[in-house]
Order: C-alpha cells, then structure tokens, then sequence
C-alpha cells in the first residue's frame, strides 16, 4: 500500500464532479478546510520542507521537495503573483480501500486561477497533495 500511495501521491485527488461527498465518519469539514488552507499557505510561499513535514511517515517518506516544487511550478507557470483565496469545500474520497477528506480551495493568481487539493486520513495527517491552474 506503501508504494501505491507514494506512486499515486500527486495524483491521488481524484474529484468526480463539483458537488461534494460526505466526509469520513468522525471528519469536520471545517477542520478538513483550514487545515488544508494551512498546508496551501506554505506551498504558496514555497516553504515545501514545512509541508513535507506534515504528511504521514508511510507516504512522505518517498516525496521530496524538489517533486513538490515541480508540482508548485507547473500550477503556478505563468500564473502572476498570489492573490487571495477564492473558494474552498470539504469533501469525501476512498482510494485503495482508505477513506479520507480533502480541502478544495480555489485561490486567484494575478492572471489564472489555481485550484489545490489537500488529503488528510480520518486522523487529519496529510496523506496527498496537488495544484493544477483552472
């Protein structure tokens, strides 16, 4: 489970349509949404070991911060500078038998959007990541 949660790490968000699906029994929706703003506050001012530090030992033990700068690189390519946050939501996924939540939030760059996916495990570890331009 290791390897695939690792392999899939990046692209482990998969949202299928805009309405959300219940959070895991036990998950808040507002703790799911501010902690994952947390976590995308630090990959907007590119501190990537801060984030690296928050991800469960099992899947953050085969990430780096130059793949997450990559990935932050990608979503932000042309994008101008941060300008504040749009919209976020709480929403439910499973993936290889876990369940999880996972903070959307929508941010506004000078000249494209970004939107940021954050998974967090039914403990509120990180366990996924990803930023795509909108």
């Amino acid at each position: 489970m290791k390897r695939v949660m690792a392999a899939c790490l990046l692209g482990l968000l998969l949202l299928t349509g805009c309405s959300p699906a219940p959070l895991p029994d036990g998950m808040d929706s507002d703790a799911v949404e501010e902690a994952g703003w947390e976590v995308v506050q630090l990959l907007i001012n590119g501190d990537y070991a801060a984030v690296l530090d928050r991800f469960r030992e099992d899947v953050g033990e085969n990430l780096t911060a130059e793949q997450v700068s990559a990935m932050m690189d990608k979503a932000q390519e042309d994008a101008g500078e941060f300008v504040s946050r749009l919209d976020r939501m709480a929403t439910g996924q499973s993936s290889d038998g876990e369940d999880y939540g996972v903070a959307v939030i929508l941010c506004e760059y000078r000249k494209e959007k970004v939107l940021f996916r954050v998974a967090f495990d039914t403990d509120m570890a990180l366990i996924g990541i990803e930023a795509s331009q909108q």
